[in-house]
């Protein structure tokens, strides 16, 4: 009976710690898996007075395989989304407020993304830390897999790398974090020297 009592202890004991993903002493940040519907809930409603930021999350509902990436920093009135859409022959686009443009991604990192999205655990995650940058960050990353809401990911105040992730599926999500921010910023700069190049 007491060993009973002990494997019982012992097995909520570890389902209560898989909560927390992890921990980063260094910089006092924290994963906790939270239900899809109040992660949901908490990101669309944080800017519930915008119709656009609305709407861009509602649109991609309608996605069947994808990732959605919405960017948002302190001294920015708006946020960037970018969207991918595999079934959509891997469309990619960059979207802000007064801005509607196409990237482009290898097809090494196209094939990556995909199969890392594949792979991905159903869970979502909050990320919570304790050290202050000076500024605000804001980082929501939603990715649709057979037309269902695979894994999201919100942090309100530091980016994702922040945390030193022990966890597979994070640790997945970081991936597909770098994968996106890569190519959103190669892409921003090949554009910003063909604008520069015509100029002169």
């Amino acid at each position: 009976m007491k060993q009973i009592f002990w494997v019982i202890l012992f097995l909520s004991f570890a389902v209560c710690q898989s909560q927390e993903v992890n921990v980063s002493d260094e910089n006092k940040c924290y994963i906790d898996s939270v239900a899809s519907e109040i992660l949901q809930w908490q990101y669309i409603g944080l800017r519930g007075d915008s119709a656009s930021y609305k709407s861009e999350f509602a649109n991609f509902i309608k996605v069947k395989n994808g990732v959605l990436l919405y960017k948002w920093q302190e001294g920015y009135e708006n946020g960037q989304f970018l969207v991918v859409d595999f079934d959509k022959n891997f469309s990619a686009v960059l979207k802000t407020k007064n801005l509607n443009q196409e990237v482009n991604f290898s097809a090494e990192d196209k094939k990556k993304l995909k199969f890392t999205c594949e792979i991905l655990e159903k869970k979502s995650y909050y990320q919570s830390c304790r050290k202050d940058h000076g500024h605000a960050n804001l980082y929501i990353l939603v990715v649709r897999c057979n037309n269902d809401m695979k894994a999201q990911y919100y942090s309100p105040e530091n980016h994702p790398y922040e945390i030193k992730a022990s966890d597979i599926n994070v640790y997945l999500i970081q991936e597909i974090f770098s994968i996106m921010d890569r190519n959103f910023y190669i892409d921003l700069k090949i554009k910003k020297k063909r604008k520069g190049s015509q100029s002169f």
